[in-house]
Formats: structure tokens, C-alpha cells, sequence
């Protein structure tokens, strides 16, 4: 027996019982290292090493009983943070969350588990899989996990050097730089919007555009981005405020603050020179379904009826798809006059527009005498009625003429047409009258106009183009939902109308420097290069930005280097560097 107790210290088997007695014979029997690790088993590297990491521990005051007599078992070290984390994942199962439902609770707050993991726990403990549920239960049982933090604004210092994670948000972080490029933080100050007492106004209103640029339904239906990282990160908040403080910040706006806001907008784009002073001008119905509506009734082309709706005029450059002016606080009484009011609204910047477009209903002939006399040039269509048809029986065949009009892609159409001067009733001028036959009506065209500069073909040409106002206004009601009305309270309306051709204009600009995409839709660019997640990571001066793969995202990526430089700021001036998401 006495061999054994003998052997016990002199022939330790255990991993630290080893290290102990070969320690000790280094440091206190004062063995040579060559023997020690003869006499234990160990190389004389190994033994080296032990002593060096020995007393640096030492120095350190990490030494305790735990270094040498306790024998750490194979295997993974067990992680004491998922310990803890069992009785959360059996408390949210004992409620009948699922496994998704359970993750995507404990990823909110921080907690990241596998699916795999979380099976595991519930396995052990005898847990049986949930019985199928509804879509109506499912939706149910998520507003319960699902707790969105109070928005406030990014603390720098903190969040430093963080990673954060975001699976849509993420695809509107390039527009970041492009707002800071035309000043969009300054048209919020000069607009003069409201602030709240926790957020400025360049972050309240941000966060309006940010839910703009992602194509989200009406903030009253979907707060979901509520929770998202990315969507915060535009206006500079951890997340964007809630659908609550959303619906409430819009009403206290007005028509003067939304003006304020077009006129910066405005005069920026026309420094940009992406406004020509063409303008395309149309109204469109935005219909309300409530039952007591105090509305006007306005014809809506989508729904091909009059119905209850907020009459809201917009005017857009034909050649550009930019949108330059909006008014949603347009009534009967004052519908024949917003072509003026469009017209002091743009001689604010110094010029008048060169040519306004609009059709027979848009304003009134004495109006028209009125643009006439402030030398500013208009082309519409006259009110055709059976009078005026039946004065085309008295045109001598001589008299019309044929003409080539170029179409889309340079395809030509001949037309016929008679030009004349005439006198139009409660005027005093006269106009230049031009009747179209031959365009693919079954009725022929009487174009009015102001303009003797320009030929017959290029006037009928650009009265052509008038219709992208109106596949402009298709596009809102498609991807903006434009015709979801969000209030009866025509001022929220109204900033709502600004909010979203804003973010109309961001994405045709955008459009500009994406190689054979200038021309899609807001709809069709976002689901191509803006709908996307990845993460972001705060650094001391920049932000990176790393996105997940799409098919088109190196084209993104060319388009973003005219903005490496760009510094954002309402991010403290920091600069965005965008990369591709590289996981494995």
C-alpha cells in the first residue's frame, strides 16, 4: 500500500495533477528541465512553455486552485450564458412559442442560438412538437414575443465597434449618401418641421423617408421596422419610432412647412440641372372608404368613378421623371387655379418655367390668357364638344397637311393636321390651334398652345409626353401607396404626398447612375438592388456596411464609388463603406 500512496504523487495520471508535481519539481526541488520532462513525460518545449505561462499567471494574480486540481473534461467548454438560458427557452415553450418563434425572442434581445440548440433543450426535456397553427395564431402568438425599444438617437461612444444585423433595412442605407449630397438635412431645417422633445426634426423626418424608400405600406398598418437596426440607422436612431408617434407627428405639420420643404428641394434639383422647366402638370384622386367622409367627390381614372378623395395636383419634368411641386389641399373652389399657384411657386427661384403641359380640364381659358400674358408657354387640348367637331365638316381638304412625328425609339407616326389661329371665348388673344387626325383616336386632337417658336411636330411630341405624368402617378399608387390614403385630415395627407415624392425623386436619381437601369420603376429598382438585409458596424469615423449577395448588387456597388467621400451629417459626419456580405 505504501507503493501506492508512493507512486500516487511520484506517477500522477491526471492532465493537472501531472503539470502540479512537474511544476514543482522545476521551481522547488530545483530539478533540470531535461530531467523534469523525462521524468513526467513532457518535451522540453512543453516544459518551457509551462513554466513561461506559469508565471505570467502568477504576475497576473490569476493563480488559484482551480489551475492545478481541477480536471477539465474533453470537449467544448460548457457555456454558462446558455445554462441560464434554458429556463427562458422552457418557459417561452411552456406559452406554445415554436422553435422560430423562441429564436427569433431571444435573438431580440441579444441572444444568439442556433435552431438546432434550442431542439436540443426542448428534446431533453421531454417537450412534444407543437400542434399546427393558423396564419391568424401565428400572427398572434409573434405580437406577443416582439417588443420594439423606445427610439432615441445613437450613442456613439456605446455602439462603437458593435456589429448589428438587419434583414431589410439594410438595402436603404445606400440612399444615405446620395441625401447628404443634395442636403436633404437642410431642406428639413429650412421647412421648419416639428421636433419632439426626445427627437430633432432632421430624425423625424428622416425616419418618413426612410419607410418611403423601402416601399413599406401605410406606417398606420406595419411597424415591424420598428425593430430593425438598419431602418434606424437613416435617421440616426437605433430604431425609427413607432406607427403611434409616426401618425401623431404628421398631423402637426402644414402646408407652409410641406411648401418650405418643395421650394429647397426645388432650387437643388434645378442646380443640379435635372429640372428642364418642361413641366407636366395632373391631378390625381387619392380615394378615402371611410363611412363618414367629409371629402369631395373627384374622378379617379383607376377606379373609373367619382368617389370621395383628397384632389392632389402634381407636376412632373418629362424628360427627367423628377417630381418638382405637390399640393394635396386642392378643392373645387380653387382646382382652375393651381396652374398659377405652380407658377409663383416656381418664380421663386428667380425664372419662369419655359412650357407647361396639362390637358382640357386642368384650368380655365381666362387663366390661360393670363399665362399668355406673363410670357409663359403652355400647350394643352381644347374641350372638345359636338360643336367644334362639327366645325371640322368646314375645313377645305386643301387646308390640312401632313406631318412626320417622332414616337418612342425613333419610330415616326403621319399624322394630319390643320394649324389655325382662333379666339377663345371670355379671351382677349389669340391662340395657335392645332387639330391632330390620324393619332390612333377615333377623335381628333385640338392641341392649344402659345408657342409659335417651335414646329407642329415637336409641339404635338411633347404634348406626348405628358403621359409620363401619369405612368409617374401609376408608379406611386404601385410601389408608394399612393392611393391608401392615410388620413380624412387633408394637412397629414398633404405631408404624406411631399414625403413620397421625395423619395420618388431619390430613386430616378439613383436610377441615373445604374448602367441600363435609368428607366425602371421605383417598384422594380428596389426589389433589384434595394431590397436587401446584411449588417453594419459603427467605427470611429465611418460606418461599414456589408450586404448581403444579389444579382445585381455589383452594379450597386460601382454606383456607390461616386459617394466614397461623402460624409453623412447627421451621423456625425461619418462616411459609409459598403461591402459585400461575405458568409460561409
Amino acid at each position: 500500500m505504501e507503493d501506492e500512496l508512493r507512486d500516487f504523487f511520484l506517477e500522477p495520471t491526471h492532465v493537472t495533477h501531472r503539470r502540479y508535481e512537474a511544476m514543482r519539481a522545476l521551481c522547488v526541488e530545483k530539478v533540470r528541465a531535461n530531467d523534469v520532462a523525462e521524468r513526467f513525460g513532457y518535451s522540453l518545449f512543453s516544459i518551457n512553455a509551462m513554466k513561461r505561462d506559469f508565471v505570467k499567471d502568477l504576475k497576473n494574480n490569476k493563480i488559484c486552485s482551480d489551475h492545478f486540481f481541477i480536471t477539465r473534461s474533453q470537449g467544448r467548454n460548457p457555456d454558462a450564458n446558455k445554462a441560464l438560458l434554458k429556463e427562458t427557452i422552457i418557459n417561452l415553450r411552456k406559452q406554445n412559442y415554436s422553435i422560430l418563434d423562441i429564436k427569433s425572442a431571444l435573438h431580440s434581445e441579444g441572444h444568439m442560438l442556433s435552431h438546432d440548440y434550442i431542439h436540443r433543450v426542448l428534446e431533453a426535456e421531454g417537450f412534444a412538437r407543437l400542434p399546427k397553427r393558423t396564419q391568424i395564431e401565428k400572427k398572434l402568438q409573434s405580437s406577443k414575443i416582439i417588443k420594439a425599444p423606445r427610439s432615441r438617437a445613437i450613442d456613439w461612444d456605446v455602439e462603437k465597434e458593435k456589429i448589428f444585423y438587419s434583414e431589410r433595412g439594410i438595402g436603404v442605407l445606400p440612399f444615405l449618401p446620395l441625401l447628404a449630397r443634395l442636403g436633404v438635412d437642410k431642406w428639413i431645417e429650412s421647412a421648419g418641421y416639428p421636433e419632439t422633445t426626445e427627437l430633432n426634426r432632421v430624425q423625424n423626418v428622416l425616419s418618413f423617408i426612410a419607410l418611403k424608400v423601402a416601399g413599406h405600406n401605410r406606417y398606420s398598418k406595419d411597424d415591424l421596422w420598428a425593430m430593425d437596426r438598419g431602418f434606424g440607422l437613416v435617421s440616426g436612431l437605433n430604431v425609427l419610432p413607432k406607427d403611434g408617434t409616426l401618425s401623431s407627428y404628421s398631423y402637426r405639420t402644414n402646408r407652409d412647412m410641406n411648401r418650405r420643404f418643395l421650394t429647397a428641394m426645388h432650387q437643388k434639383l434645378k442646380t443640379m440641372k435635372l429640372l428642364t422647366g418642361q413641366v407636366n402638370m395632373d391631378f390625381t384622386a387619392i380615394p378615402h372608404w371611410g363611412d363618414a367622409s367629409v371629402l369631395e367627390n373627384n374622378w379617379s381614372g383607376k377606379y373609373g368613378k367619382r368617389l370621395k378623395s383628397v384632389l392632389s395636383v402634381l407636376c412632373q419634368d418629362p424628360d427627367t421623371g423628377i417630381f418638382c411641386y405637390s399640393d394635396a389641399e386642392v378643392r373645387h373652389r380653387n382646382e382652375a387655379d393651381c396652374v398659377l399657384e405652380f407658377v409663383d411657386f416656381w418664380k421663386e427661384g428667380g425664372k419662369k418655367p419655359s412650357c407647361l403641359i396639362f390637358d382640357s380640364k386642368f384650368t380655365t381659358y381666362e387663366n390661360l390668357e393670363k399665362l399668355d400674358t406673363d410670357k409663359i408657354k403652355f400647350i394643352t387640348l381644347r374641350r372638345r364638344g359636338k360643336k367644334l367637331l362639327a366645325e371640322l365638316q368646314n375645313i377645305p381638304d386643301g387646308e390640312w397637311r401632313h406631318v412626320k412625328v417622332e414616337g418612342p425609339s425613333r419610330k415616326h407616326a403621319r399624322l394630319k393636321i390643320h394649324e389655325s389661329e382662333i379666339l377663345l371665348d371670355k379671351t382677349t388673344r389669340y391662340f395657335r390651334q392645332i387639330i391632330v387626325s390620324g393619332n390612333g383616336h377615333e377623335k381628333e386632337a385640338f392641341i392649344l398652345t402659345n408657342d409659335r417658336d417651335r414646329t407642329a411636330s415637336q409641339i404635338i411630341r411633347q404634348y406626348g409626353k405628358r403621359w409620363n405624368v401619369e405612368k409617374g402617378i401609376s408608379e406611386q399608387i404601385e410601389f408608394f401607396h399612393l392611393n391608401k390614403l392615410s388620413s380624412s385630415i387633408v394637412v397629414k395627407v398633404d405631408f404624406d404626398l411631399t414625403m413620397t415624392i421625395a423619395a420618388h425623386n431619390f430613386f430616378r436619381i439613383f436610377a441615373m447612375d445604374l448602367i441600363g437601369f435609368e428607366n425602371e420603376t421605383s417598384g422594380s429598382l428596389s426589389s433589384k438592388f434595394f431590397n436587401n438585409g446584411g449588417q453594419f458596424k459603427i467605427e470611429n469615423d465611418s460606418i461599414i456596411v456589408e450586404m448581403k449577395k444579389k444579382r445585381h448588387l455589383q452594379i450597386l456597388m460601382e454606383a456607390l464609388q461616386k459617394y466614397k467621400n461623402v460624409k453623412i451629417p447627421w451621423l456625425e459626419n461619418r462616411k459609409i463603406k459598403y461591402r459585400l456580405w461575405a458568409t460561409s
